[in-house]
């Protein structure tokens, strides 16, 4: 397998760990341009990466936390695609 070298992604990689999901708390701070939020869904927002490992790298995010698709409701889902 080959490495990807990112080296933008060293101030994440060493920067402070929030204590919280940003995926949590983004969504409820109403700060969409400063959290990077460009699309908000009944289910669903979608936020720009802020340390991408390439342009344009987009993430379709359910407001409910989970660690798994299957556990989202069907219109959760639906809305996710």
């Amino acid at each position: 397998m080959e490495t990807l070298w990112a080296p933008w992604r060293m101030e994440y990689i060493l920067g402070k760990k929030e204590p919280e999901c940003i995926f949590c708390t983004y969504p409820k701070e109403n700060k969409d341009r400063d959290n990077l939020i460009l699309y908000r869904s009944s289910h669903n927002f979608i936020v720009m990466n802020k340390y991408p490992y390439n342009n344009g790298h987009l993430m379709v995010v359910p407001y409910i936390h989970t660690s798994a698709t299957a556990t989202l409701s069907d219109e959760a889902l639906l809305d996710f695609m």
